[in-house]
C-alpha cells in the first residue's frame, strides 16, 4: 500500500513538474530586436514573398530561351498506282522537313531585360512589403507594452483599494465609518476594474495580431520589454531625409523601375515591326524530279499591311504613364517626410516638457494618499479626486511616451532606413 501511495505521489509530482514545464514555455517575453529575429524567420507574407523573386528570376531564363525547332514528317497516306496504304518500301515518298525561327531586331535580348527589370521589381516589392510589415511590428509591440503597462497601474490601485474597502467594511460594521463611504468605495473600485478590463481585452486584440505576424502559437502569452532608442532633441533638416528617402524607399524605386521597363517595352514593340526569319531544310525521296530531294528554305513576313503601329503608341502611351506615376510618387514622398517631421517636432515639445520622474513620483504619492485616507487624515471626495486623477495622468503619460514612439518610427518608416535605430 505504501508502494502505491508512493508511485502516486511521484506521478502527481511528474505530472505538476510537466504542467509547469509547459506553462513557463508558454510564456515568451520579448525585446523588439527578438521580435524583428523572429519575424524575418518565421512571417508567412515574407515567405510567400520571396517565392515571388524566385518566380521573376525563372521567368529570365525563360525569356532567354531560343524557340524550339519545328519538325515535320510527311507520309504518302494512299499510293493510287499501286493501291496500297502506308507504303513502308524503299519506293514509297517520304518528306522531311526542320525549320528554326531566328528573331530578328533583338526581341529575345530586349525580352530578357524586362524580365530582369520584373526580378528587381519583385525584389524591391519584398523589401517594401518587409518595410510595412516591420514597422506595423514594432507599432504593435510597442502599443502591447503599453498596454500592459497600463494595466499594470490599474492593478497597482485595484489591490490596494480591495484591502481598503475590507478594513473599511469591518469599520462600518462596527458603526465607526458610514455605510454610503464603503459603497462609494466599491463604486470607485467597480469602475477601476471596468478600466482595466477594457485595457486587458485591448491587450488582447493587439497580442493576437502579433503573433499572427510573428507565427506563433495561439497560446502563448507575450510579453514586451521596450528598448532605448537613438533619439536627439535637434530637428533634422527633412530636405536631407527626402534624399535618404528617394535612395532608400523600395516602394519609389519600384516606379523608376517601371519607368525603365516600359522603356523596354517600347523598343520591344518597335522590334516587333522587323520580321523574323525561318529558316529551314527539306528531304523529299521520290517526291520530285529526282529521287532524293534536298532543299534550303527561307520565309519572312512581309511587313505590309501590319506595322505594328498600334502596339508602338499604346507602349508610348504607357510610358508617358508611367513618368506621371514616378512624378507623383516623389511628390507623395517629400510630403511623406515633412508630414513626419512636423509630427515628430510636435510631440518632441510635449515629450521634453515631461518630468521623467513622474511616473514614480504619482505611484509614491498615491499610495501616501491612500495611507492618509485610510487614516482619516483627508476626505473621501479628496481620495476619488486624486484616484482619478492618478489614472488619467498616468495613462496620458503612458500615451505621450507611445506617441513619441510612432513619430519617430513614422520617420524610419518614411525615410526607409532607421534614423532612430533601436538600441
Amino acid at each position: 500500500m505504501q508502494k502505491v501511495l508512493l508511485g502516486l505521489i511521484l506521478m502527481c509530482m511528474h505530472i505538476t513538474s510537466y504542467a509547469q514545464e509547459n506553462k513557463n514555455q508558454l510564456s515568451l517575453s520579448l525585446t523588439l530586436p527578438q521580435g524583428e529575429e523572429i519575424f524575418l524567420e518565421k512571417n508567412l507574407t515574407l515567405v510567400a514573398e520571396r517565392h515571388n523573386i524566385d518566380i521573376a528570376k525563372a521567368e529570365i531564363i525563360q525569356a532567354k530561351a531560343w524557340p524550339n525547332p519545328e519538325l515535320g514528317v510527311e507520309i504518302a497516306m494512299y499510293d493510287n498506282e499501286d493501291n496500297k496504304w502506308f507504303r513502308t518500301d524503299s519506293e514509297a515518298q517520304r518528306v522531311v522537313e526542320i525549320h528554326q525561327l531566328i528573331e530578328m531586331g533583338g526581341k529575345r535580348k530586349k525580352r530578357t531585360n524586362i524580365a530582369q527589370k520584373e526580378a528587381e521589381i519583385a525584389e524591391y516589392e519584398f523589401y517594401t512589403t518587409m518595410r510595412e510589415l516591420r514597422t506595423e511590428l514594432r507599432s504593435l509591440m510597442v502599443e502591447l507594452h503599453y498596454l500592459q503597462e497600463k494595466s499594470n497601474s490599474y492593478l497597482n490601485v485595484i489591490e490596494p483599494l480591495e484591502r481598503l474597502i475590507e478594513v473599511y467594511k469591518e469599520q462600518s460594521e462596527k458603526g465607526n465609518i458610514a455605510k454610503s463611504e464603503v459603497v462609494r468605495l466599491k463604486a470607485l473600485l467597480l469602475d477601476a476594474r471596468k478600466g482595466w478590463l477594457d485595457i486587458e481585452q485591448e491587450a488582447t486584440d493587439v497580442s493576437s495580431q502579433l503573433k499572427l505576424i510573428l507565427n506563433l502559437q495561439p497560446q502563448v502569452d507575450l510579453t514586451i520589454t521596450l528598448p532605448t532608442f537613438n533619439y536627439s532633441q535637434n530637428v533634422v533638416d527633412p530636405e536631407l531625409w527626402v534624399s535618404e528617402a528617394q535612395e532608400h524607399r523600395m516602394d519609389f524605386k519600384i516606379e523608376q523601375l517601371r519607368l525603365q521597363q516600359v522603356a523596354e517595352s517600347l523598343a520591344l514593340e518597335k522590334a516587333e515591326n522587323v520580321p523574323d526569319i525561318e529558316l529551314g531544310t527539306m528531304y523529299d525521296r521520290r517526291g520530285a524530279h529526282q529521287a532524293d530531294y534536298w532543299a534550303l528554305q527561307i520565309a519572312f513576313d512581309l511587313p505590309v499591311w501590319n506595322r505594328n503601329k498600334g502596339g508602338i503608341q499604346a507602349a508610348k502611351i504607357a510610358q508617358e504613364q508611367q513618368q506621371v506615376k514616378v512624378t507623383q510618387a516623389e511628390n507623395q514622398l517629400q510630403i511623406d517626410v515633412y508630414n513626419a517631421a512636423q509630427k515628430l517636432n510636435q510631440i518632441t515639445k510635449v515629450y521634453d516638457a515631461l518630468d521623467p520622474e513622474l511616473s514614480e513620483e504619482m505611484r509614491a504619492v498615491m499610495e501616501s494618499v491612500t495611507k492618509s485616507y485610510q487614516k482619516q487624515e483627508i476626505s473621501l471626495i479628496e481620495f476619488i479626486d486624486f484616484f482619478e486623477s492618478y489614472k488619467e495622468n498616468l495613462g496620458q503619460l503612458f500615451d505621450t511616451e507611445y506617441a513619441l514612439f510612432s513619430a519617430l518610427e513614422l520617420i524610419n518608416y518614411t525615410v526607409g532606413k532607421d534614423i532612430y535605430p533601436i538600441q
